[in-house]
């Protein structure tokens, strides 16, 4: 899935948008649901004139040193695409590229592309921080490690929707995670609806050009430039939708392609079924407040397995009971039921490293919310606290630093044109390209009517999916250029790699996006967490991995890898 979290806030927080409720509609203007469907596959004879045009791009790339802090032995270059690809004589944009260079250039089999998730996520700096941790030396003897800022996104042409990026984080400071109570909704719709009206402002020749089909498109190019006659590709979370959409763009290039922790590439476009998209938000439709229940029951369960020793909040004993009345808690205003939702939520990524503290945090609020006793301001300032660092390292999506406890900013930026370009639009990005890609309810009432009767299906889960991409439903370039199917055209097989318990991409996605692609293989790892990056370490699953990198060897069909270890020391 892709999901991004913006302020995380204190209970009192929501009552200072109320002066924004003068502004929201009951009904959210239909925007371009009805009127921006994706852009149809040209005729062969402008395919023909088009890849004529895209002749001057292709253009060895010139690797140097890197700017902006990044140490050798990493490479830099700045490699330029066309705005728009119907256009490709007419204006540019430029793309930042980053390599680490093959360790061992005997054994070297090419270039490894990745993107490591988002939308919205920066591709140069994340290589950078996880060149070294996330792939072992056999894969950095054999493969240049290659990343990009996909366009709209850090310095490749940023997506600005702002005067400045103080004025952007002021923004998202200000706009809760979802709308609680139910009388703060039309405040909250009338600030999310204000978003894309900013960004059009702001960024308009380039909103319409940011589609994740524009990114592959890039990526064909990227790909030319780098003298690599096909494709070898690692997407992770949102990257398996850049990887699935050139792989079906470009069915012959592929050389090698991994989709780790994956989506429904249908229903994160328009659903799998005809309506779905009037009728459900992307990740409602996709199950992912499921997959969030799911895995944390599988929290509550190893926890309950080990013990208040090694499990603090196994203390007491029927810690579902406990998770119900600190729900129940928040709910009566105890406590932020947003901040507890985006905190639980978000450290359930990452098993080992997080869940030891996400217990004992939780057994803290279940003590200090005993008796019915409300936070104090330092104990809420403490919890918002929790909530931003656990959501501001996640692949799913960013977020800004949370607003103070108790308040919250209503005041939007000034309008005006930007005086420069801000890097850190990573928000911004994500809303651009999200919405760019998918078809969302435009009706105010099918969010307030959803976030009901999912809070009580998957409760604190349900309502928090249900808002999750709201800018989404007045965005002014809905569902622009984007690519709906077919998905099944790669003549190479694609390893599909997902996780039992994955809070993010499900593995019900994982299975439905193998369906779809037809040539593709899915690897089960019998874990928790959200891609290979954070699941539980598998000797397994990485074997079969570079296995199929380097010599193209695909895992038994139905095989499932188990984990080397447990959270908790299990």
């Amino acid at each position: 899935m892709m999901l991004v979290y913006r302020c995380v806030i204190g209970g009192a927080a929501i009552a200072a948008l109320a002066a924004l409720a003068a502004l929201a509609t009951v009904t959210l203007p239909a925007g371009s649901q009805a009127a921006t469907a994706a852009i149809a596959l040209t005729s062969s004879e402008r395919v023909s004139a088009t890849q004529a045009g895209l002749a001057a791009y292709h253009v060895p790339a010139r690797w140097g040193p890197c700017q902006h802090g990044i140490p050798e032995p990493f490479q830099c270059a700045s490699e330029p695409v066309p705005l728009n690809y119907q256009d490709p004589a007419g204006q540019k944009i430029t793309l930042a590229m980053v390599r680490l260079p093959a360790a061992d250039p005997k054994e070297r089999l090419g270039s490894l592309f990745i993107n490591f998730g988002g939308p919205g996520g920066p591709g140069v700096s994340d290589l950078v921080a996880r060149a070294y941790t996330v792939f072992s030396a056999a894969i950095r003897d054999r493969f240049d490690l290659v990343s990009w800022d996909p366009r709209g996104i850090e310095y490749s042409d940023p997506v600005n929707c702002f005067a400045s990026d103080t004025a952007s984080h002021a923004y998202f400071s200000s706009d809760p995670v979802f709308p609680y109570p139910q009388s703060a909704e039309p405040a909250y719709f009338a600030l999310n609806a204000q978003l894309g009206q900013d960004c059009a402002k702001r960024s308009g020749s380039l909103l319409a050009h940011v589609s994740t089909t524009d990114t592959a498109r890039d990526l064909n190019l990227l790909r030319q430039d780098v003298g690599d006659p096909k494709l070898t590709y690692l997407g992770f979370s949102y990257g398996t939708v850049i990887g699935a959409t050139y792989a079906n763009l470009f069915p012959g290039n592929v050389r090698a392609m991994v989709l780790d922790g994956t989506l429904d590439f249908a229903g994160n476009a328009t659903g799998d079924h005809p309506g779905d998209a009037a009728k459900y938000p992307i990740d409602v439709r996709q199950g992912v407040d499921s997959a969030g229940q799911d895995a944390f029951d599988r929290f509550l369960t190893l926890c309950a397995e080990a013990g208040t020793s090694r499990c603090a909040f196994a203390a007491g004993g029927n810690l579902p009971a406990k998770w119900t009345t600190l729900l129940s808690r928040a709910q009566a205003g105890q406590l932020s039921y947003q901040n507890l939702m985006i905190f639980a939520y978000y450290d359930l990524e990452k098993p080992i490293l997080d869940w030891p503290g996400l217990a004992a945090y939780l057994q803290k609020l279940y003590t200090t919310s005993a008796a019915g006793h409300s936070l104090s301001a330092r104990e809420a300032t403490g919890l918002a606290a929790e909530a931003e660092a656990a959501a501001s390292q996640s692949l799913a999506g960013p977020v800004s630093g949370p607003a103070q406890a108790g308040t919250v900013s209503s005041v939007r930026p000034p309008a005006g044109p930007a005086s420069a370009a801000y890097p850190d639009n990573s928000e911004e990005a994500y809303y651009a390209i999200q919405c760019a890609d998918s078809l969302v309810p435009a009706n105010a009432s099918v969010y307030q009517n959803l976030a009901n009767s999912q809070d009580r299906k998957v409760p604190g889960f349900g309502r928090l999916i249900v808002y999750d991409m709201m800018p989404c439903a007045t965005w002014p370039d809905m569902h622009t250029d984007a690519y709906d199917g077919p998905w099944n055209r790669s003549r190479t097989t694609i390893l599909v790699i997902n996780a039992r318990h994955d809070p993010f991409t499900p593995i019900w996605g994982a299975r439905a996006a193998v369906s779809e692609l037809r040539n593709a293989r899915l690897l089960t790892v019998n874990g928790d967490g959200h891609t290979s990056m954070y699941v539980e370490p598998s000797a397994c699953r990485d074997s079969a991995e570079l296995a199929y990198l380097v010599s193209g060897k695909l895992p038994a069909v139905g095989q499932v890898c188990p984990v080397d270890a447990l959270p908790f020391g299990l």
